[in-house]
């Protein structure tokens, strides 16, 4: 036991002197120990050791019990079904990245920007230089593989996003103060979605020839800026002078990436102490698992992007590209349309759906059912030594210490604010002045439902050992549910085990679990959720340690290796948990080990590291695999398409400076096979004074031989003024294109262009 002999000093917030601001009375004076402990870190003048008993009070703990929804239980159980071969294949729930989806999200993100930093030093402008600086980067080791990198880490980002924003969802972790991190985890997915679509525009290849083409049907669809587009992509083309196109892509593509890196921050915000990265083995075996699957599966490169043909076979990242396939089917529309209202109702979830809260309904003063929600946090002004525990616990900021000015002998008093309490009930555990509670009922009333359902449990099993079991309630809709169903404690091994459901193990003040135990109970267990995967972030954390003795308030030292014992499980392992014997005693005569039984963490086994690398390798290379998708364009194989760009009609009008307008209205048309495609017309009275759109057109024709003219007609004088005309054979995903710009010498690259 000596290793709990050593006086730790508590933390406490800046500013707070823990002898002068905290203590109320001294030990000698304290009705609430019953025990000498040289090691309690202050008194109060009510403690859990000494709050009033009242077994007829009522059940205090089914109004603070969150009751989620059903599709949310439903969805918990299928993740739990997925997840349980990968903690057996483990041995520890301590390396489930699933667990640690958001810190690895921000890992990657830095993994990403860093790499993207290094590749950005070898990018040249412009559509030619861009591509064949891509290309040159095949050539250095290295710069490949950061390439490598760069790409896997993007789609694990999303991945990793993605599953990070389900776990979020099923347990229900997005209303209330919460809002804000869902509703820019949302918004983040979509930026990161962008700035991975930008990314694959930046190579210059026939994936980014797609891309421009599915955002010029976009454009034209949704907005009047399509031809504009289209024009200053050709401009450049023609010209040869595209560097400006490529810088403000890029620039575009690192804005998006700090806008991603500011919404993270949003995204935490609220959170007292947030966690960013992953713990260090998955650190490390994400960054060697990238840089190893980089090296020996680099990045392949596609065809140059080309204004002659429509690309027939890419290979397609799903992750990104997934809207490639339905374009130009009609598909389309309905996929944005699905993808834009999930986006809306995911957004507004918060406030469209209804927490399952214990206390449902409640008689109001006019005798009319009111629903309400779950109780939160409240102060008991009297009580409060301002030792600034509960503020520091709280892992949402809903309390904050502040001056105190009445006539109490203490610098501070705790101050919640409602709008930030989530109802976990941690700062509850953290006050061993019991003057922390959640709702209007006195924070002894704790205290009373657990005596009650105590003495109950006594006399329905006078016989046998009784095991008090407390647990949270996303274990209490999972593995407990079946054991909360039974009408008194259950028998287990000849010991009677009742179960009291909290809204999280972290709400548990040390000294009750004590008072337990003077109460009859044989033996207190906490039945907890694994590391790093708490719906309340920290009350897990906070619970182990204070019972631990490492946290204040923590166990009384005559109580440190007292029958208390703790299984930190995922929900569906609770029937397992409840069923683990007490620790036995490492030798005859000797005491069991209690307090090594309560730790949340252990030692990992090398065997376990290994079978998590090994297993990261695997959904790297799946990743790998399955965003490199074959993909054949369906516009490719079935047809050919006539591109007509006329920067400024009115020049065949204008070439020697002289006007030769007639009267009536222009038409500029233009004719496939005699057929009229495409026409606009003119007022020749504004078409010098006024600024005149360019004709763009972009249409889809058989393959075949066609006769092609571009002109201005006047059909009654039966005249035309001819821009273009010919006769061409076109194959499957040829582009014809027609540039008419008399500003460069000449005038479009590429065959059958108007010279």
């Amino acid at each position: 036991m000596s290793q709990f002999r050593k006086k730790e000093e508590p933390e406490v917030l800046p500013g707070v002197v823990l002898e002068e601001d905290c203590q109320t009375v001294s030990p000698a004076e304290n009705i609430g120990l019953d025990d000498d402990d040289p090691d309690d870190d202050h008194e109060h003048d009510v403690t859990w050791t000494a709050v009033s008993q009242n077994p007829g009070s009522g059940d205090l703990l089914a109004g603070w019990q969150r009751k989620p929804a059903p599709w949310a239980v439903w969805l918990e159980r299928l993740t739990l079904w997925v997840e349980r071969p990968f903690n057996t294949l483990t041995g520890t729930r301590q390396l489930n990245p699933f667990y640690q989806t958001g810190t690895i999200a921000v890992l990657l993100t830095l993994v990403v920007g860093l790499t993207g930093f290094y590749i950005f030093l070898f990018y040249k402008y412009g559509f030619e230089e861009s591509y064949l600086s891509v290309l040159r980067m095949n050539n250095m080791v290295i710069t490949r593989t950061m390439r490598a990198v760069h790409r896997y880490a993007s789609g694990a980002l999303v991945v990793t996003t993605l599953l990070h924003a389900y776990r979020t969802l099923f347990m229900e972790r997005f209303r209330g103060q919460r809002w804000l991190a869902w509703v820019t985890g949302i918004v983040l997915t979509v930026l990161i979605w962008l700035a991975g679509v930008t990314g694959y525009w930046l190579v210059v290849d026939v994936r980014a020839q797609l891309i421009t083409d599915g955002f010029v049907r976009f454009l034209r669809s949704f907005t009047p800026w399509a031809d504009g587009f289209v024009l200053w992509i050709t401009r450049a083309d023609v010209s040869g002078n595209s560097w400006p196109v490529m810088l403000i892509l890029l620039t575009l593509h690192v804005a998006l990436f700090l806008v991603v890196a500011y919404f993270f921050y949003l995204h935490i915000r609220r959170l007292s102490r947030a966690k960013w990265l992953p713990d260090m083995h998955l650190v490390i075996g994400s960054v060697a698992v990238l840089i190893l699957v980089a090296i020996f599966f680099p990045l392949r490169n596609l065809p140059a992007a080309t204004g002659l043909n429509l690309p027939q076979r890419i290979t397609l990242d799903p992750l990104f590209l997934f809207y490639l396939p339905a374009e130009g089917g009609g598909i389309a529309p309905w996929l944005w349309g699905g993808l834009l209202l999930v986006t809306a109702v995911a957004l507004a979830l918060p406030w469209i759906t209804r927490d399952h809260a214990a206390a449902e309904t409640a008689k109001a003063a006019s005798g009319t059912a009111k629903a309400v929600g779950l109780p939160v946090v409240n102060i008991v002004a009297e009580r409060c030594t301002g030792c600034t525990k509960c503020a520091l616990d709280c892992p949402y900021g809903a309390i904050e210490m502040v001056e105190r000015h009445d006539d109490k002998p203490h610098k501070f008093i705790a101050v919640a604010d409602p709008k930030l309490c989530v109802s976990c009930g941690i700062c509850v555990g953290s006050c061993d002045g019991v003057a922390v509670s959640l709702g209007d009922a006195p924070p002894e009333l704790l205290w009373d439902a657990v005596a009650m359902r105590l003495t109950m449990a006594k006399a329905r099993a006078p016989e046998q050992p009784l095991r008090l079991v407390f647990t949270c309630d996303r274990h209490a809709a999972q593995g407990a549910r079946p054991f909360l169903a039974e009408n008194g404690p259950v028998v287990l091994a000849e010991t009677a085990v009742e179960i009291i459901t909290v809204p999280c193990v972290g709400t548990l003040p040390p000294d009750l679990m004590v008072r337990a135990l003077k109460a009859g109970a044989h033996d207190v267990q906490l039945i907890g959720c694994p590391p790093d995967d708490c719906r309340n972030r920290e009350g897990n954390v906070w619970a182990e340690k204070r019972i631990t003795r490492q946290r204040v308030p923590r166990l009384n030292r005559a109580y440190a290796n007292a029958p208390i014992t703790a299984a930190w499980v995922a929900p569906d392992e609770f029937a397992t948990a409840l069923k683990t014997p007490l620790p036995a005693p490492a030798e005859p005569g000797a005491e069991p080990d209690f307090m090594a039984s309560r730790r949340i963490a252990a030692d990992i086994p090398r065997r376990s590291l290994a079978i998590l690398f090994g297993m990261m390798v695997l959904v790297l290379l799946a990743q790998a695999f399955l965003t490199d998708v074959p993909f054949r364009s369906r516009a490719a194989a079935d047809s050919a398409v006539l591109r007509v760009v006329v920067e400024d009609p009115t020049t065949p009008f204008n070439r020697t400076g002289a006007f030769n307008l007639p009267e009536r209205p222009l038409i500029l048309r233009l004719e496939v096979d005699g057929e009229v495609v495409a026409e606009e017309i003119y007022d020749p009275a504004v078409f010098f004074s006024q600024p005149v759109d360019p004709f763009v057109q972009d249409l889809e024709i058989a393959p075949g031989s066609h006769h092609i003219r571009l002109a201005f007609v006047d059909e009654k004088a039966d005249s035309r003024v001819v821009f273009f005309e010919t006769t061409t054979e076109l194959a499957p995903g040829d582009i014809l294109r027609v540039v008419y710009n008399p500003l460069f010498s000449t005038p479009c690259k590429g065959r059958n262009c108007l010279q």
